[in-house]
């Protein structure tokens, strides 16, 4: 079900994907640890939970444009513009894919803007993340369906 925005946040989505040439159609890419991707019925395509508490600083464009916690803003996922291995590069990352030495079953996933903005989220341009374009995605039901990057 596709929740509605109103007409403000609506016009200032509008001018983000603009601005930033991201049509509907346009992948955004993120790594992940293999044991969070829950199944589907299609091959190579998982559902993938929001986090609730990310240590990402994000812009918020909907409201004064002050940068805040993304955890402020609701449950989402923060995807880059291109796929690059170890993009995320916060202390949070580090811990979660394994600082102890001991190997993690890494993949990487991506999904369509349009499938993001298809449950009623917002995306918001990040700032803590460097060396790549980011973008965390609020996720209003909880979760969203990717597929693994071949």
């Amino acid at each position: 079900m596709t929740s509605s925005r109103d007409s403000k946040a609506q016009e200032a989505l509008d001018r983000l994907l603009t601005i930033n040439g991201l049509s509907g159609d346009a992948l955004l890419y993120r790594e992940v640890v293999r044991e969070v991707l829950e199944p589907t019925e299609a091959a190579d395509v998982y559902r993938l939970r929001a986090n609730p508490r990310s240590n990402d600083t994000v812009e918020d464009i909907y409201g004064k444009g002050h940068v805040v916690q993304a955890e402020d803003l609701g449950p989402g996922l923060t995807f880059a513009m291109t796929w690059a291995h170890s993009w995320q590069q916060t202390m949070e990352m580090r811990v979660a894919f394994g600082a102890s030495g001991v190997p993690v079953d890494r993949v990487g996933v991506k999904v369509r803007v349009a499938d993001l903005l298809a449950q009623g989220g917002l995306i918001y341009p990040v700032h803590s993340v460097s060396g790549e374009r980011a973008w965390y995605c609020t996720l209003p039901t909880g979760s969203i369906e990717v597929r693994e990057v071949r």
